[in-house]
């Protein structure tokens, strides 16, 4: 009986594969070299290379998600001091990963957001799905009259995490989270009340 390859385990090594390499960077014998996989069966679980980049966008969206909303539920910091962990682990999970790969939304973001309609519209929909659960937590940091009520807690969620994104561009380049460093400190003296 032949071995049955597992969805997850061939979106987990996608998952890597264009995090590291960016979409055009990658074709399908890549992939299939990677993940350990006959064309055939490839073809079992996506209609196209298009179609296997949407579903580990979703895949790694939506674990990411969860992961998201785990730490915040689990952590016993305000609000504030919540946002705040949670961005300085993604900078320390930049460094340790020295500054290779970043996030797999931003990078497929950048790279093809704009010339592939059905890409886009997954990676924004998976950006946004984040943004909430930032909200919820932005939000409790209002109510308890740590973070500035000037702007909505949808609108401040995004200028965090948008913001975020942007200090990916920097930390490639330079291959350094100085910037990542001067956006945490800056942004976190704006949003307080």
């Amino acid at each position: 009986m032949g071995y049955k390859h597992n969805k997850e385990e061939i979106l987990e090594t996608g998952y890597q594969v264009l995090r590291k390499n960016g979409y055009h960077n990658v074709g399908i014998n890549q992939i299939l070299k990677e993940a350990g996989i006959p064309k055939g069966s490839f073809y079992n679980f996506f209609e196209s290379k298009e179609d296997f980049a949407r579903q580990v966008v979703e895949f790694y969206g939506c674990n990411n998600s969860n992961w998201i909303e785990g730490l915040f539920k689990e952590s016993k910091e305000t609000p504030i001091n919540k946002l705040k962990s949670f961005y300085q682990l993604l900078v320390n999970y930049n460094e340790q990963d020295n500054y290779e790969g970043g996030c797999l939304v931003n990078s497929m973001s950048n790279e093809i957001g704009r010339n592939n309609d059905l890409l886009a519209k997954e990676l924004n929909q998976q950006f946004v799905s984040w943004l909430q659960v930032i909200a919820d937590v932005v939000a409790k940091g209002q109510e308890m009259g740590e973070i500035t009520k000037e702007y909505s807690a949808i609108e401040l969620a995004e200028y965090l995490h948008a913001g975020f994104f942007g200090t990916f561009s920097r930390m490639k380049v330079t291959r350094s989270r100085v910037y990542m460093d001067i956006w945490l400190e800056m942004t976190f003296d704006f949003i307080k009340a």
